[in-house]
């Protein structure tokens, strides 16, 4: 497995102390570490201060998603989040399928989780592209996971995202509704088959404006001039794709 992205404040903080450590020394790095375990303990101020802070996307309104974990105030968690957790409220009481677990740590799933990697209780370690459910699902949603399919994997093949977007399509249920995020410029391959239209039925985009982590809808052009881990960390820009089956 090439994929080794840590996940979790926790795998966040160790990854950057070694990061920083060898790149800028021992001092810098500890200089890192503190400033991001302060940040962590900051979320409970930084909620009430944000509380009433929204986006606008695809002409609804969302609230910023705001968690100690990952930080999720300090990057594109905080508006994807928000997305994933909207789309699955409107699709209450209805068989539910999150690629990549992500969602489990912010809220109690009540839908099944599919991840290679992550293990976690009821989470289903398989590949999506072997992946044989027994019933079809009304809502698949995916946060930043597609982007890894063939590309952070060993023998990484570019074209297996085509498999795994086809098995994906294949899983819904007639009026079914498939909703997932993608980073722009961390997959270059993705971004291709993006930019050419190959991958999602719709796309629409939204990108980050400010230090302080406000986002805006904008366009095709806007969002693929963004750069990965540039100017902020992780995603600066995201493709919002969507399906449908209207059989």
């Amino acid at each position: 497995m090439k994929y080794r992205q840590v996940t979790g404040t926790l795998g966040i903080v160790l990854r950057r102390l070694r990061e920083d450590a060898k790149k800028d020394g021992i001092i810098a790095a500890a200089v890192a570490f503190t400033t991001l375990i302060l940040r962590v303990l900051s979320t409970p101020v930084i909620r009430i201060l944000r509380r009433k802070r929204v986006f606008q996307f695809a002409g609804r309104q969302y609230p910023y998603f705001c968690h100690w974990y990952n930080t999720t105030f300090d990057n594109e968690r905080a508006v994807e989040i928000s997305l994933a957790l909207a789309a699955i409220k409107d699709a209450q009481g209805k068989r539910i399928l999150e690629v990549g677990n992500v969602l489990s740590h912010y809220a109690k799933p009540a839908w099944d989780i599919i991840d290679k990697y992550e293990a976690g209780e009821s989470v289903i370690t398989q590949d999506i592209v072997d992946f044989r459910p027994d019933h079809p699902y009304d809502l698949i949603v995916s946060i930043s996971t597609l982007e890894h399919v063939g590309f952070d994997e060993d023998n990484g093949d570019p074209q297996k995202i085509f498999a795994a977007m086809q098995r994906l399509r294949g899983m819904l249920a007639a009026g079914g509704y498939l909703l997932a995020t993608v980073p722009v410029a961390y997959n270059p391959h993705m971004d291709r088959f993006l930019q050419e239209g190959k991958i999602f039925d719709e796309q629409r985009y939204i990108k980050r404006v400010s230090k302080d982590n406000r986002w805006v809808e904008c366009t095709t052009a806007d969002a693929f001039l963004a750069s990965y881990d540039t100017p902020y960390m992780f995603g600066n820009a995201l493709i919002v794709g969507t399906c449908r089956n209207n059989s």
